[in-house]
């Protein structure tokens, strides 16, 4: 089974919700997903443990994954969406941005997600790419 890598903001309920909601959807179109405050936890204890923890499993993901959707609204893309988003494009690996914020849009961010070709309003439409990208 095709496993997605859920990328975005993870810092309050709002972005939480929103990446849940994104995640259901893709879910319901035959995928696996890894949505990393599900699946890995949420950052709210800093010990070194927690953070390895967090880290070492959002990796395996990142490694694993056939494809990626990301959630790219806010004032400024967060920083560690950027590197995931980077580390999967690096890797040649699909990344389908998800942005309905009318607030510009950093560059190359814009650039790994197809030069804007995977760039999108909705998450429905972000399934629809996906489901031409990679099969379920």
């Amino acid at each position: 089974m095709t496993l997605v890598y859920m990328a975005g903001p993870l810092f309050n309920r709002h972005e939480r919700a929103y990446m849940e909601t994104i995640t259901a959807l893709v879910e319901a179109a035959g995928y696996k997903t890894f949505l990393p405050h599900r699946d890995a936890g949420v950052l709210t204890d800093f010990r070194e443990e927690m953070r390895t923890h967090i880290f070492r499993t959002d990796m395996v993901s990142l490694t694993t994954c056939q494809a990626c959707v990301a959630m790219l609204n806010g004032t400024d893309h967060d920083s560690g969406t950027s590197a995931e988003i980077g580390y999967l494009n690096a890797k040649g690996i699909p990344v389908i941005g998800v942005r309905d914020d009318i607030r510009w849009m950093n560059n190359f961010i814009w650039g790994m997600c197809d030069e804007g070709r995977r760039l999108v309003r909705t998450p429905e439409e972000a399934v629809e790419i996906l489901v031409k990208l990679v099969a379920p």
